[in-house]
């Protein structure tokens, strides 16, 4: 299918954000079929599902209105401007296309939108995938308590010619491989009620060792185990969400015996730097999940907070040399969470850099005057990233450092795209 991307993506991107924000357990899940044709063209049918607060059957008509919330007490606790909804709306009639909500207080929304798109020749997109046998014939066995998750394995692995088996129960999944059932390679989520993913990776290494069975592991970002012993247990580590062509290139190696490449970043070089403990406050999950590729990508890690109140609590719990903080947060703002940084660690609190999406004239000087020490303007770049990052060294490494030099904002002025 052709279609216009960008337009595509921002719908998708205000959908997913909006789903996320109000679901605070459970799953968002995005799924896309082809949808009848009309006035000769193609079309797709997508839909976003969230397990989140519902809303109200008599609060809908609101949904796709500009600067419009289903009520006051969403803003004050999820914050936002009620502008996400109306411009998908708008984006979606431009691709010649509808889109509408069904919803259930309690239960969760779901929002359907089509998209009109040209049908293009088979053979000029033939699938890279299916190019290859590398998989065709392994048996896979896949192992997570989340039917979603299980659903999207099955299905990329069948696409690639292999032959999953899936379980939500880890004790189901050692049964099977107890009795000798025969398995290529079997894929675990980490976090699982009634056996942790470690928990059942050493079990199965009591049965089969690493050549008759590797192991992936599949972890949310931020979540990683510190013991070398178990993370030699296993061929390679993905964060979800995972993309079908990672998940292809690390089993096609995981079968072949190679792995070296899609080992975990410890076997890579660590600079001194990236020993810097860094605390991430944000409350947008795209937005975490984004910051925390850029900072893989330099070197660091970082614990993540969803807010304020979050941030503080993590401070308490331990020491860090950094927060990158988010201005525009609910519960407690970026500005008021600095104020009591200060407040409660006084000369041994953390470097604060301050990232917001409101880069207008003021803003350096209100985070300035909240008592932050350096300024990001999103969208964040790398390099932008490193700058921050290499400017706080020597605050973070003990060294003398002004925290309240206007100058460090000042130098900050290429990150800022003033």
């Amino acid at each position: 299918m052709v279609g216009d991307s960008l337009r595509l993506r921002q719908i998708l991107v205000n959908l997913f954000t909006n789903a996320i924000k109000f679901t605070e357990e459970g799953e968002v899940v995005l799924s896309v079929e082809p949808a009848p044709p009309k006035d000769g063209l193609g079309r797709l049918a997508f839909a976003v599902r969230d397990t989140g607060i519902g809303i109200p059957a008599d609060r809908m008509d609101r949904l796709f209105k500009s600067f419009s919330q289903v009520d006051a007490s969403t803003t004050r606790r999820y914050g936002g401007t009620g502008l996400g909804l109306a411009i998908s709306k708008r984006l979606v009639e431009l691709m010649g296309g509808e889109i509408s909500v069904e919803s259930e207080v309690g239960v969760g929304t779901t929002f359907r939108f089509t998209i009109a798109a040209e049908a293009t020749d088979a053979g000029e997109l033939r699938d890279a995938f299916m190019q290859r046998a590398d998989l065709r014939g392994k048996r896979l066995l896949a192992v997570d308590d989340n039917a979603t998750n299980r659903e999207v394995i099955r299905r990329q692995a069948t696409s690639w010619g292999m032959i999953p088996r899936d379980t939500g129960s880890p004790t189901e999944a050692l049964y099977w491989v107890r009795r000798g059932d025969p398995f290529d390679v079997a894929v675990l989520d980490m976090q699982m009620p009634e056996l942790s993913g470690l928990t059942v990776a050493r079990e199965l290494r009591r049965l089969r060792d690493a050549q008759q069975l590797p192991l992936v592991m599949l972890s949310s970002l931020g979540v990683r185990p510190q013991d070398d012993d178990v993370i030699d247990e296993f061929a390679a580590f993905l964060m979800k969400p995972i993309k079908a062509s990672q998940l292809y290139d690390t089993l096609t190696k995981a079968v072949g015996g190679i792995v070296p490449d899609v080992r975990v970043a410890r076997d890579e070089p660590i600079s001194a730097a990236s020993e810097l403990q860094i605390l991430l406050a944000e409350d947008n999950e795209l937005n975490q999940r984004l910051a925390l590729l850029l900072l893989e990508k330099l070197g660091y890690r970082a614990a993540v907070a969803g807010n304020g109140v979050e941030a503080i609590a993590a401070l308490r719990e331990r020491r860090y040399d950094i927060v990158l903080m988010d201005v525009e947060m609910p519960e407690l703002d970026g500005l008021e969470a600095s104020r009591r940084i200060h407040q409660e660690w006084r000369d041994q609190r953390p470097w604060i850099i301050a990232m917001t999406a409101n880069a207008q004239q003021g803003d350096r000087e209100k985070c300035l005057e909240a008592g932050m020490d350096d300024y990001l303007s999103k969208p964040i770049r790398t390099a932008q990233l490193a700058a921050a990052l290499a400017r706080s060294a020597p605050a973070a490494g003990g060294g003398e450092h002004d925290l309240r030099d206007a100058k460090v904002l000042d130098d900050s002025a290429p990150a800022t795209g003033d």
